[in-house]
């Protein structure tokens, strides 16, 4: 039972990172060949959620596949391979997806656990069984005599430790992908400084807007109280004059001035309230 689930594992691992390949070349070729195209394109966040988690297989792929492929150990974290499974689904099935942190936020969250676990408890046993972790210790006790049998001997047991072409090609392919990622996070962060960039303008915009309707409506309060002044000085004349014993001549006069008053008052009442 053991042995069964450890090769359901693995080959789950495998089975999905070509479900990703398949994925993200499906993608790729809906996708015009011009960079400033794509971000504006309809696919653009299904890119970017696919190269995440390219990212994310490498850095699983460099964690556990060294000691599966010595047959140490299984590919252990199958939560994992669920989620990218579910991210995956999702980005098939959905023709607005969310931002990729939005999406990708449960599968950083477990893998980064996964491999913190894998790194902290469990290879340091695994490196105790790996093939030419004890080679020093050996060549010391045994300490042969020297000869071409010892000398054989001790170049078997170092190129143990050499790597082989398909190990070194493996490598190559990591490091390309890692690259591919870093390429994506960089565009990411540009794309948000632009933004941000674009939000302080429109709030510089926007305050100096308010700082203009602040000036128009100070000015429009000092005319107000000019116009109330001048009404009330009116008024005070015109009751003043109507409650003499001889009516003067200027009395319709300030009457017309008054009413001029109360109608710019009544006009300049209006423009503040449509502010």
């Amino acid at each position: 039972m053991d042995l069964v689930c450890q090769r359901m594992l693995n080959q789950g691992f495998l089975k999905v990172e070509r479900y990703h390949n398949l994925c993200q070349k499906q993608v790729k070729a809906q996708l015009p060949r011009r960079e400033s195209e794509r971000r504006n394109h309809s696919l653009a966040r299904h890119a970017d959620i696919l190269a995440a988690v390219e990212t994310r297989l490498s850095l699983l792929n460099m964690t556990f596949m060294k000691y599966v492929d010595s047959n140490l150990c299984c590919f252990i974290p199958g939560k994992v391979i669920d989620e990218i499974y579910r991210v995956l689904r999702y980005v098939n099935s959905t023709k607005a997806p969310q931002r990729a942190h939005e999406v990708l936020q449960e599968l950083r969250d477990i893998s980064s656990m996964a491999m913190e676990y894998f790194d902290e408890k469990i290879v340091p046993i695994l490196k105790r069984k790996l093939p030419g972790s004890d080679v020093s210790g050996r060549l010391i006790a045994a300490a042969p005599v020297p000869g071409p049998s010892a000398a054989l001997t001790t170049m078997q047991l170092f190129s143990k430790q050499n790597p082989s072409r398909q190990e070194v090609t493996k490598l190559q392919q990591q490091v390309k992908t890692n690259g591919a990622g870093v390429t994506v996070l960089r565009r990411e962060i540009s794309e948000l400084r632009t933004k941000v960039q674009e939000q302080q303008k429109q709030l510089q915009d926007q305050d100096q807007k308010l700082l203009e309707q602040t000036q128009i409506i100070g000015e429009q309060n000092a005319r107000l109280a000019e116009l109330e002044r001048k009404l009330r000085e009116v008024m005070e004349s015109a009751v003043g004059n109507s409650s003499g014993s001889a009516p003067s001549e200027e009395t319709p006069r300030k009457r017309k001035k008054a009413v001029e008053s109360i109608g710019a008052l009544r006009k300049s009442k209006r423009l503040r309230n449509n502010k």
